[in-house]
């Protein structure tokens, strides 16, 4: 990579930092491509060389999202096993820096408001519908006798919202120490098993 290119790319990432805050703060309507430029320190029309216009900003962050959003098929995989991964890969980047723990909380929002804002983003987000796309593995352990009875899909829900909860708060307190992941599997295990 050229250094012109190195810089175009961290220059790029310092645009999508700035602005997944401000989507963050002020939402998708209430955020300024002006003030991101300027906070960026750069012109209006410069950052419009990175992406098109405030649309292309917020779909470029849901793609980088989205992209985490993915289910690992675990053929034959223990489904407690399958949830304890996903636990870890959590831990594992909110350890690591807080725009992952950003981009939780921005993606949380989108999931409310996709439809809102634009058909490609809602397309994104139901084909990155993690609770959806975990119910196998609910149902699996359920017949297993490893993960409690109960409704599939709110268990699902249940589980990856303890994990949304805890990124939102990991964003607003510095001094958060993150949880055993024993905590978050709680939810899903089958105390009552024989």
């Amino acid at each position: 990579m050229t250094k012109k290119e190195e810089q175009y790319k961290m220059r790029k990432w310092q645009i999508l930092d700035i602005a997944l805050n401000h989507f963050i703060q002020f939402g998708y309507y209430g955020t300024s491509t002006r003030k991101i430029a300027e906070e960026a320190g750069i012109s209006s029309g410069l950052m419009f060389h990175y992406f098109p216009n405030k649309l292309a900003l917020y779909e470029s962050l849901v793609e980088i999202g989205c992209e985490k959003l993915t289910i690992d098929s675990g053929e034959g995989e223990s489904p407690l096993l399958f949830f304890e991964r996903q636990v870890e890969w959590f831990l594992s980047v909110a350890t690591q820096n807080n725009f992952a723990s950003r981009m939780f909380v921005f993606m949380g929002l989108v999931a409310i408001n996709a439809k809102d804002i634009s058909e490609r983003v809602a397309q994104m987000m139901r084909e990155h519908d993690v609770e959806t796309m975990s119910v196998p593995y609910i149902e699996k352990g359920q017949e297993l006798g490893v993960i409690r009875q109960g409704d599939p899909l709110t268990l699902s829900v249940l589980f990856y919202s303890s994990i949304q909860g805890f990124a939102e708060t990991l964003v607003a307190r510095d001094n958060l120490k993150l949880p055993e992941k024993e905590w978050f599997l709680a939810i899903l295990k089958n105390d009552n098993k024989e």
